[in-house]
């Protein structure tokens, strides 16, 4: 008995370490052993649902079987710009100054940038020692042409000027990996970052002969979608080629590579007139964050990688960052929104990351199968298409699982809509937790604090009058109207009332509101009234320093801000003002966006 108890026990056991799955090898392990160089693959409006599809991606299928491939990836915005910039600082599009409302970015913008965000990827990498370099079409990484800015590329070559751009691009990616083979016999230890960006396949498209004659489908397509396709298949044809090259030049194997796109592209006819904006964006993209438009592929070979590993589980690209600075074996940074996907590609982390979008007129936030968009002005600007006033702010509720193309939303203008409504208590129960959520990410607006002091010399009525060009005055408190305060109001201004207190006869007091203006595109003009005559501007303090606007002609909009705080109450007849929060340091600019944009981008060779 004891004998077959000894060999019972033994069999278990070993049964279990043959059953048990292999020890998970240590991801980051790769940067310990040897620092590996990267290289990142940009290929503009490359949806998600493409690769091993219809039969134009031989190359990337290749790819994908040796490497992790990640099924759920979305972007954290719709078009290039603030793609590109979500890419390279790992945080949401409105964290930094550069508007995504149109392709002109104003010299205030860029040097804003810079101040705001310091630590752009190729700026944070070339200081670490790497050799960081740009090829491709991509007009908005630099700051010389009025569109973009300087991210920090050691060497920058943008053939955006170019009309048929990809066989140059093609060729320069070749030169640039035959000058890193060269530079890794003299500079062994030197590492590099190659930032390789394909316009393909953006429109128009126009793919070289026979390309499209290689779509396998049963699906009929239209000559679009054939043209689409047909680029789709040149710049699969294109990476064969460079990757042929890496491997030839020895680069391959110590190199982390990742594929992916900045956005998607529309192609299901019921998104065609996005319900953002307004216009037609059927085989575009920019003007929403339907799925389509934001799911894209993302593919990551580790250095020395030979296997394949599907990842289902939901990330975004504000995760690319903080993904290459661990792969890297460098210090990971707070101020990101990302998080390094190291532990979704290791098993540990299992759950879908909770999304959250930006692009023109709209905010989107998904959490597992809902999905909640908004039509948002907080990031409109004023141009020929926006003269500055502010409409309903339509929300579009969908469930991903009973509707994966979001052609049947629930719609609805106030929260307060969705209790009556004829969802399940569950989908209320998301949708209100989504909508707090999006209220707590969301950007926030300056907000502008006012300080009415009565004085010792006790009037019997005081008054103030503020006024904006554009957008609305949106109370933060709600103040009741009494025999003591009146209030006016419409959208662009707002005027206080105050009326003397008998009981508080010669006492000195004060009453304070605050108020934002939304969007933050106009700076307020701010008037005090005693007894009904205006006083000027003398009796105005600003800031946390109680400060005299009198006088001031130039960026007077920065006096107002209150660094330190609020400012101690006045014992004289006074109105006090200041700012807190995020907040722009002018209102205006010399170009018009919009109006501008087409002129900038034909000089730049943009669009022809």
């Amino acid at each position: 008995m004891l004998k077959f108890l000894r060999f019972f026990f033994s069999f278990l056991i070993l049964s279990l370490c043959l059953c048990s799955p292999a020890p998970k090898q240590e991801i980051s392990s790769f940067s310990k052993l040897k620092k590996p160089d990267v290289l990142w693959i940009v290929l503009d409006s490359f949806r998600g649902d493409l690769i091993g599809r219809y039969g134009v991606t031989d190359e990337l299928e290749k790819f994908s079987s040796q490497s992790y491939v990640f099924k759920n990836h979305l972007v954290n915005s719709s078009w290039t710009r603030p793609s590109t910039l979500v890419f390279f600082t790992g945080k949401y599009a409105s964290r930094n100054p550069v508007n995504f409302w149109d392709y002109p970015a104003p010299k205030s913008e860029a040097e804003a940038f810079y101040v705001s965000e310091p630590n752009p990827l190729p700026k944070v990498l070339k200081e670490k020692g790497m050799y960081t370099v740009m090829v491709g079409n991509n007009p908005f990484l630099t700051d010389r042409n009025g569109l973009g800015v300087d991210v920090g590329f050691e060497s920058l070559n943008d053939f955006s000027h170019l009309t048929n751009d990809t066989p140059v691009i093609t060729r320069k990616a070749l030169d640039v990996v035959s000058q890193l083979s060269e530079r890794k016999k003299t500079h062994p230890q030197k590492n590099f970052f190659f930032f390789l960006n394909f316009n393909d396949p953006h429109k128009p498209y126009t793919p070289p002969p026979g390309y499209d004659s290689k779509i396998k489908t049963d699906e009929i397509l239209d000559e679009k979608k054939r043209d689409y396709l047909g680029e789709v298949a040149y710049v699969d044809d294109q990476l064969k080629i460079i990757f042929d090259t890496l491997k030839e030049k020895g680069l391959w194997d110590n190199t982390l590579i990742l594929i992916t796109a900045d956005h998607g592209e529309v192609m299901n006819f019921a998104h065609s007139i996005s319900p953002f904006t307004g216009t037609n964006t059927y085989y575009g993209h920019g003007q929403d964050l339907f799925l389509e438009n934001i799911h894209v592929p993302l593919l990551l070979k580790l250095p020395h990688q030979k296997d394949h590993k599907t990842i289902v589980t939901r990330t975004r690209s504000i995760d690319i960052y903080p993904t290459i600075l661990e792969v890297l074996g460098l210090k990971p940074r707070s101020d990101t929104d990302g998080k390094s996907l190291i532990p979704v590609m290791n098993g540990s982390e299992t759950k879908d990351r909770m999304y959250y979008g930006e692009t023109r007129s709209t905010q989107g936030i998904g959490r597992e199968n809902h999905f909640l968009l908004q039509k948002s002005y907080r990031f409109h600007e004023l141009g020929k298409f926006w003269e500055g006033a502010v409409g309903k702010e339509v929300f579009y509720y969908y469930d991903i699982q009973r509707d994966p193309d979001q052609v049947f939303p629930f719609k609805f203008f106030d929260i307060s809509e969705v209790k009556d409504s004829a969802l399940t208590e569950e989908q209320k129960r998301k949708i209100e937790a989504l909508w707090k959520e999006i209220r707590k990410i969301e950007p926030k607006l300056p907000i502008y604090h006012v300080r009415i002091n009565r004085g010792a010399n006790d009037p019997s009525m005081l008054s103030c009058k503020v006024l904006i060009s554009a957008g609305q005055i949106r109370m933060i408190d709600s103040f009741p109207e009494t025999d003591i305060l009146q209030w006016n109001k419409s959208p662009r201004s707002l005027e206080l009332i105050w009326n003397s207190d008998p009981s508080k006869k010669g006492k000195t007091d004060f009453i304070e509101f605050s108020f934002e203006v939304y969007p933050d595109v106009s700076f307020p003009n701010f008037s005090f009234f005693v007894n009904g005559v205006r006083k000027n501007e003398e009796k105005l303090g600003i800031g946390s320093f109680d400060l005299s606007p009198n006088g001031c002609y130039f960026n007077c909009e920065s006096l107002f801000d209150a660094p330190i705080g609020s400012p101690e109450p006045s014992s004289e007849t006074r109105m006090q003002i200041w700012r807190v929060g995020a907040n722009k340091k002018e209102y205006s600019r010399a170009d018009r966006l919009e109006t501008d944009a087409l002129e900038i981008l034909r000089k730049q060779g943009y669009v022809q």
